[in-house]
């Protein structure tokens, strides 16, 4: 299992813990200092939030290898006191965060043992698909979530209809099914490039979830070229390959419709 795919899951965890106060007796209160550590309220920006620099990346370039160090992602929770992370370049975690709501404001605190450490993010809404954390502006996303990953890129990169040279139909569905494709009925790109081996952009194809492939690809405007990989190097001590490159062109698909 991969880092990236650790964290998520201890994200997904602890977004089932919350602490157990009734709204109705916060109703009509003025919060004091006391109240915003135990106010138990709804969350009106809750969903899955990916930072605004790396969404207009994948929008602009298609490549999420050039896109990964202007990273973060955050799943906020439905109400206050839940607990969350931030995942910085799908590698990595930030401490235990916990949202408060202060009077009309909603913040996010860093949590230790329990114990609220420190303010480390104000929340600024700027519309129902943007908020602004600190300085860092966020877009709402809806991927599909499993117990191992959050579907982003599926989401906000492949999902749609293609063609291939002889007109058939081929769809990527934001769950990670394929379509038409022939015996590839499943894919996953990879979205974590902090590793050996992954020098070029790829996804994985194939006939069953437990079982895909790398591939390389490439987005030319609305075209997807999906390539074999070839090894440049291969660690034996390690037992893989470590540089790669584009290899053979094995799949040439053109979107069907447009790219927004």
């Amino acid at each position: 299992m991969t880092t990236v795919q650790n964290i998520l899951i201890i994200l997904t965890a602890g977004l089932l813990f919350s602490c157990s106060s009734n709204d109705s007796q916060q109703n009509g209160m003025t919060s004091t200092s006391t109240d915003v550590k135990t106010l138990d309220t709804t969350v009106s920006f809750s969903g899955s939030w990916l930072s605004e620099n790396y969404y207009n990346s994948i929008r602009t370039f298609h490549s999420p290898r050039k896109a990964q160090d202007s990273s973060e992602f955050i799943v906020i929770p439905d109400r206050t006191l839940k607990q969350t992370m931030m995942i910085y370049n799908f590698h990595e975690g930030s401490a235990v965060l916990k949202i408060l709501k202060n009077k009309d404001s909603y913040e996010m605190w860093e949590v230790q043992n329990d114990s609220l450490i420190r303010r480390l993010y104000a929340v600024e809404i700027i519309s129902p698909t943007k908020i602004k954390l600190e300085n860092q502006v966020f877009e709402k996303i809806s991927p599909l979530t499993n117990q191992d990953n959050h579907q982003i890129l599926e989401e906000i990169l492949f999902k749609g209809h293609y063609t291939n040279a002889d007109g058939k139909d081929i769809e990527f569905k934001s769950n990670g099914q394929l379509i038409g494709l022939g015996n590839v009925h499943f894919y996953e790109p990879v979205i974590d490039y902090f590793d050996a081996g992954l020098q070029v952009d790829q996804i994985g194809l194939g006939n069953s979830k437990k079982d895909l492939d790398r591939y390389g690809f490439k987005f030319r405007k609305d075209t997807l070229e999906l390539y074999k990989l070839n090894c440049l190097t291969f660690d034996r001590t390690e037992n893989r390959c470590v540089d790669v490159t584009f290899g053979r062109l094995a799949f040439k698909l053109w979107r069907k419709n447009s790219y927004q």
